[in-house]
């Protein structure tokens, strides 16, 4: 199954495995700090791929974007007026990958489909658009170590008490559990927490990167997956040890995907989630500047789902695909994903 709208794709991945586990909130002593690069250390650990922090193009609204240069859109002869220039200076992909058991096959699949959309994504933005990629996970239970899971298995028909998910949720600004990629933090991959590149920049490095990190996210997460949370801690002030930079405000899209095959247990409401995420892009227009997608259960939209609704929550109706359904991949993570971006990027303005 897939749905298609204009402005927004989503991709989540599965509820799979429950983390048991005694008392894993009342932990005394886990690490505040976590492996994952600064995005300073980040934007200089590979100069071939990394992008120029000001770098900026940009397109007439409604114009190719294939086109060289700043380029505006004049008005009539008698109005004696110009429209400002129209094209977005930067793109933030976060991609927000469950990370509990039996996960592999689709994570796999999210890596294989990846590199088609980023030559898509080339093709659609103009040259040296700045790019960051980056991912986080689902888990907000477990520490560096992993955590004990049982083999229970949520679906939209069979879900857990709230105790039992607010046991298993720990935010980072409560305490930090130092787990790679776990609360909203993102995931560290060859020294990296997210890749900086642009569009004018070779693909390759980005594709190999990226294809590495979507499949070491692991299996190893807590199976009460919160796929909102993931995304909307991200953005959060209580990450920025490991996420500053990551998310740009003034000029930049921010795309986030999702990929799980099981509902999102998230215990907050979903305005929470959309506001934390909104606050990160006020300069750019908020919701306007947010996309969504996802490759998810196919249950959710029909329950109206906890991450159904947050998809929902900045615009039209998601693009997405079902998750057991590996045809899909192709196509939710490819042209129709990099056109939507694309598009929206024409329509904001660049940054300055």
């Amino acid at each position: 199954m897939i749905g298609m709208k204009r402005t927004t794709l989503v991709v989540l991945s599965g509820w799979v495995a429950a983390c048991g586990g005694d008392d894993a909130g009342q932990s005394s002593s886990f690490g505040s700090g976590s492996a994952s690069a600064t995005a300073d250390t980040t934007a200089a650990a590979d100069e071939s791929s990394t992008a120029v922090a000001g770098s900026s193009s940009s397109t007439a609204a409604g114009s190719s974007s294939g086109g060289d240069g700043p380029k505006l859109d004049v008005g009539a002869a008698d109005s004696g007026t110009t429209e400002p220039a129209m094209g977005c200076t930067f793109v933030d992909l976060l991609f927000v990958v469950d990370n509990s058991l039996s996960m592999s096959e689709y994570q796999a699949a999210l890596a294989a489909a990846f590199p088609g959309f980023v030559d898509a994504m080339y093709a659609e933005l103009p040259p040296a658009t700045d790019l960051h990629v980056g991912i986080t996970t689902t888990d907000f239970y477990c520490q560096p170590g992993g955590c004990s899971c049982s083999e229970a298995v949520f679906n939209c028909a069979t879900t857990a008490s709230d105790q039992q998910v607010m046991d298993h949720y720990i935010t980072p600004d409560v305490q930090d559990l130092g787990s790679n990629g776990g609360q909203g933090r993102l995931f560290e991959w060859q020294g990296m927490s997210y890749f900086a590149t642009t569009t004018d920049a070779d693909p390759g490095p980005l594709k190999q990167w990226f294809t590495g990190a979507a499949t070491a996210a692991g299996e190893d997460g807590c199976s009460f997956e919160m796929s909102s949370a993931g995304a909307a801690w991200a953005a959060d002030p209580a990450n920025a040890a490991t996420n500053a930079g990551f998310i740009r405000d003034e000029g930049a899209v921010l795309m986030v995907f999702v990929l799980s095959d099981e509902p999102d247990k998230s215990p907050e409401t979903v305005a929470a989630y959309h506001d934390r995420l909104a606050a990160a892009k006020t300069l750019c227009g908020g919701d306007e500047c947010i996309l969504t997608a996802g490759l998810l259960d196919g249950c959710v939209e029909a329950s109206n789902q906890t991450v159904w609704q947050f998809l929902n929550a900045f615009g039209e109706a998601p693009t997405w695909g079902d998750i057991d359904d590996t045809q899909n991949y192709t196509t939710v993570v490819g042209n129709a994903l990099a056109q939507i971006v694309g598009e929206t990027c024409d329509q904001i303005p660049p940054a300055g």
